[in-house]
């Protein structure tokens, strides 16, 4: 019998009980079952860990959408926080984007014909935030609800010279002029369009331009530059500005070079190409080409819609790796592939150099699958779940990464899920309880979809990663991290389905949206070793609650039987119960004794129990009584 494994003999009765005093040390699937410590488990499903020595049923979830986006799971959503106005909510659903209200109210669709299958992205800094897909010019919104193209590209056409009377030009020198359209709003301009070349001459020393339409919706004025070839100037300068015409073309003079101090026209201020994912960091935009998959793209300083052809970084993966996930960290850019991590480091905005983390174990399953912990990196990897502190990699799924002739753990989803599947894995660190919850299709050894979580404050108390998992079928976290204008938001965490474009908030009420909560615990296996022994009786102690608890003892492999026993439904807790006019004292904790059949009699025993009901029901400990025989038996 395991020496941590409290054995008390009763009286001289020979009967001595196997006593488990904290259930809450989590999941342990890399040791054999019956060298788990008592504190450990094989299961422990929908039950939290956030009360040190004893399970806590998990906390609930509610359906907040009011009516499905439709079928198959959403393709993104975010929480914004732009530097002016309230925060709000996007939804990517079927090609369509949604601006849904805090009641997850979805209404009908703000931007539409994005690509239908690919995860959809919403980056956004303090002044806009934009959508990418992959596979669509990407658009932007300052208010999430009108939406313009990201970047101003060049006119299609240049502008077209005719003499006009009077003016100062002077008479035989050759002038060029160009001009670009602006977005008065943002005050973004795109590059300017080809030149025009026009030589006055006698008494024509102006110059009547002819500046077409500029078809972008986004653009609200023309800025005219011009330059004075045979003086020698080098490039074209700003002139002045006329307003984006509502008809064909508008016409603008000019009737003297008086732009020797004009402002320099635009030519490095390109439309993005086709962006993937990105993030903002070091007062960039950094984003991964959507077909050049190791290139990683960024903008020039501070201007978020310029993004210069010449601009970007082909990262040296190894090994065929592509860029799957960034993730600002303090002055550095983790650009995560599928085996490894590259640092971007810049001390300013303004320089920057590329190193390989040479410690790193592993890469990140897709853009989802990375967030930021603290001082360091969570990452979700085909090898298993590591933090990253900046220079090398710490595995924290080692005991949910089991080893059997098949794979179970952590490797039944990344051997079985698809492609697809494992590129949309989520991963979010809720601040709120310390925990890191992580998505999956396929939850070891249930074979449907839940989520790995582990709860960083039961790992501080034992210095080992303390994990559990839930049956919730998420396909994406939102989380409301941000500056909240209404008290009480800040800290809510909410997700989208894996199957249906529905919404719904995690870690709230004690219900799952309205039915039973089921929560499955799978104990160590006891060992007598040579000795046979008897298993006559067991106690487990709870605190009463609404709902109910089926035990099931597994000696030597089989079954028992199951027995559902009364956990105390009615009893009031201490303190609660009232007899005409004065609160008498209740129940705090119960322990319930409970006979086991004469067939419990072997080498070795396990206690399975699942909880079904809606109440924060907690489980503090539980003892088996052995009666093991006196002596060795049998060869």
């Amino acid at each position: 019998m395991p020496s941590s494994i409290a054995a008390t003999k009763l009286n001289g009765s020979g009967k001595r009980l196997m006593s488990v005093e904290d259930l809450s040390g989590g999941l342990d699937l890399r040791k054999a079952p019956t060298l788990l410590k008592p504190n450990r488990c094989r299961v422990c499903r929908n039950w939290s860990l956030r009360e040190p020595g004893a399970l806590v049923v998990f906390p609930g979830w509610l359906t907040k959408s009011d009516v499905s986006a439709g079928s198959g799971r959403a393709q993104g959503a975010a929480r914004v926080y732009l530097g002016a106005g309230a925060p709000f909510n996007l939804l990517a659903h079927d090609g369509s984007v949604y601006k849904p209200t805090d009641a997850w109210v979805r209404g009908s669709a703000v931007s539409s014909g994005w690509n239908a299958s690919n995860q959809v992205f919403f980056p956004y800094d303090r002044d806009l935030v934009a959508v990418l897909d992959g596979a669509t010019a990407a658009q932007k919104s300052v208010d999430g609800s009108t939406w313009t193209a990201l970047g101003i590209a060049a006119p299609s056409s240049a502008p077209t010279a005719a003499a006009l009377a009077g003016g100062t030009l002077v008479s035989g020198d050759v002038y060029e002029f160009s001009y670009s359209g602006r977005d008065d709003e943002l005050l973004h301009e795109g590059n300017e369009s080809a030149t025009v070349q026009h030589t006055p001459s006698g008494g024509n020393l102006s110059v009547r331009l002819t500046l077409p339409k500029h078809t972008d919706a986004q653009v609200d004025t023309l800025v005219v530059y011009g330059r004075d070839v045979t003086a020698g100037e080098p490039v074209r300068r700003r002139i002045g500005t006329v307003a984006n015409p509502a008809g064909a073309s508008v016409t603008y003079d000019v009737t003297s070079n008086s732009w020797g101090s004009g402002t320099e026209a635009p030519s490095d201020h390109d439309v993005p190409p086709l962006l993937a994912f990105g993030v903002v960091w070091k007062n960039r935009w950094w984003a991964r080409h959507a077909t050049v998959t190791n290139r990683l793209h960024f903008t020039q300083v501070f201007e978020n819609q310029s993004w210069p052809a010449s601009f970007y970084i082909d990262i040296p993966f190894e090994r065929g790796d592509n860029i799957t996930a960034l993730l600002p960290l303090g002055d550095t850019l983790l650009v995560f592939g599928q085996t490894r991590v590259f640092l971007v480091i810049g001390q300013t905005s303004l320089d920057f150099e590329v190193r390989p983390s040479g410690a790193s174990q592993a890469g990140a399953l897709g853009p989802r699958a990375v967030d930021a912990l603290e001082d360091g990196a969570i990452h979700a990897a085909a090898e298993g779940i590591y933090l990253f502190d900046g220079a090398s990699d710490r595995l924290l799924s080692y005991d949910i990464d089991g080893f059997a002739p098949t794979a179970i753990g952590w490797r039944t989803y990344v051997t079985t899920a698809s492609a697809s599947d494992l590129e949309r894995t989520p991963l979010v660190y809720h601040q709120a309880t310390k925990e890191v919850a992580i998505g999956v299709t396929n939850l070891y050894p249930f074979g449907t979809p839940g989520e790995w979580l582990l709860d960083l404050n039961r790992t501080r108390l034992q210095d080992v990663p303390a994990w559990t998992t839930t049956d919730r079928p998420i396909g994406g976290y939102i989380r409301w991290d941000g500056n909240e204008t209404t008290t009480g938001n800040r800290g809510r965490l909410f997700s989208w389905s894996q199957t249906v474009g529905t919404v719904a908030e995690e870690r709230t009420g004690t219900t799952a949206d309205g039915s039973n909560m089921t929560a499955d615990y799978h104990g160590p296996v006891f060992a007598t070793g040579a000795y046979l022994a008897q298993f006559p009786d067991a106690y487990v102690e709870v605190e009463p609650n609404a709902g109910g608890l089926a035990v099931e003892f597994v000696v030597d492999g089989v079954s028992v039987g199951t027995q559902n026993i009364t956990i105390g439904a009615g009893l009031s807790a201490y303190g609660t119960g009232t007899y005409g006019t004065s609160t008498f004292a209740g129940v705090g904790r119960q322990q319930i004794p409970i006979d086991l059949p004469l067939e419990a009699e072997g080498h070795t025993v396990q206690l399975r129990a699942a909880y079904t009901g809606q109440a924060a029901f907690r489980w503090f400990t539980y003892r088996i009584g052995m009666i093991p025989e006196s002596g060795v038996s049998g060869l």
